[in-house]
């Protein structure tokens, strides 16, 4: 049986050869629109827009009614921020095949490009009522992406609600939600809707832990605790949920217990700063001065131009009565911020000494 040399994953070759013998007018081989969509990709793979434009335009003059290629062609030229024509196409590309999720999303990059925010979230929202499942949820993402550049907040949030309503176990979503309660505030709604997912799907890690968040949003401590004991029950090695563990504790006073949480998270991740100094924090409230600089001194092995960290040795020091220690301290804080009135202070109190 004779087959088509398009249609080998390894012929790329001989389709361009074919492709250019048909340019030429030189053979009369019959190209269906996969074997042209395989050209233009590969030339746009090649960065060669001008020739995978060429490709769609050839295309275009076989299958005029295609709506795959018209929106190809239109990806194309914004890539050339020919703005104006791809939308041209693009409403033409709408005619012959309304369904293909790809059309909604180059007209929105276009209305944006032209800086029209107002065009995109209406393409955005009239498409959003058109599909169901994934490509809903691809386009509330599209939608919230929009919101977030123009700095309307709120309605990111109100788009990722949507998506969990859609799918309460979307990944994505139930990440991306936990920072924006926290940025908008709407802490409340986050433990309502969060509540409900965890009555579907009470074995979510993220949805306990976004839980958590919104009761630590509400200074909530005990019951941010317990959710996020919940999360680590699910994942043990729910490395954030110890750390906000840690945090809570912190607020709460309850030292012993956030060295404790904070400690875990140093074994789960990778050493950081600000750990090391939280840890430190709590050694320093529970007076034991001498573990609480082996902690601030790990951070400064960390970030060595952190003056702070030297500011805070050097009152372990000066709690402690041992001046030149401290001393030494704040003339290593002061190199790095000479004017910090706090640092100033300490060193003419340690001078009365």
């Amino acid at each position: 049986m004779k087959t088509d040399p398009y249609h080998d994953k390894d012929s790329i070759t001989e389709l361009l050869k074919q492709y250019n013998n048909l340019r030429n007018g030189q053979t009369s081989i019959f190209f269906d629109e996969e074997a042209f969509e395989k050209i233009i990709d590969y030339f746009d793979e090649q960065e060669d827009l001008s020739k995978a434009l060429e490709a769609a335009e050839t295309a275009i003059e076989y299958y005029p009614y295609s709506g795959s290629l018209l929106i190809k062609k239109a990806d194309l030229l914004l890539a050339t921020r020919k703005y104006k024509e791809a939308l041209d196409i693009l409403e033409k590309a709408e005619l012959f095949d309304a369904t293909d999720i790809n059309l909604y999303i180059l007209k929105t990059d276009a209305y944006l490009a032209m800086d029209m925010q107002e065009k995109a979230v209406e393409v955005l929202e009239q498409a959003i009522h058109s599909f169901e499942g994934e490509e809903k949820i691809e386009l509330l993402f599209e939608l919230a992406d929009v919101y977030d550049d123009y700095e309307e907040f709120d309605k990111v949030f109100d788009c990722l609600k949507v998506v969990l309503e859609e799918d309460s176990t979307n990944e994505e979503a139930l990440y991306k939600i936990c920072f924006w309660t926290d940025f908008t505030g709407r802490n409340e709604e986050s433990i309502r809707l969060h509540l409900k997912i965890i009555d579907e799907h009470p074995y979510s890690e993220l949805a306990w832990f976004n839980l958590a968040a919104a009761y630590q949003g509400l200074k909530l401590y005990e019951k941010a605790i317990d959710a996020y004991l919940y999360a680590i029950v699910i994942d043990e090695k729910f490395d954030y949920a110890y750390r906000n563990i840690g945090d809570a504790y912190i607020r709460l006073r309850k030292y012993k217990e956030a060295i404790e949480a904070l400690e875990k998270v140093l074994e789960l991740s990778k050493p950081e700063e600000v750990i090391y100094e939280a840890i430190g924090h709590c050694y320093d409230r529970l007076k034991n001065y001498a573990q609480a600089r082996f902690h601030y001194r790990k951070a400064l092995h960390l970030n060595p131009e952190d003056s702070k960290l030297h500011y805070k040795i050097a009152c372990t020091y000066y709690n402690e009565g041992q001046w030149t220690s401290a001393v030494k301290q704040l003339d290593s804080a002061l190199k790095i911020q000479r004017l910090q009135p706090e640092y100033n202070l300490l060193m003419e109190s340690v001078s009365c000494n």
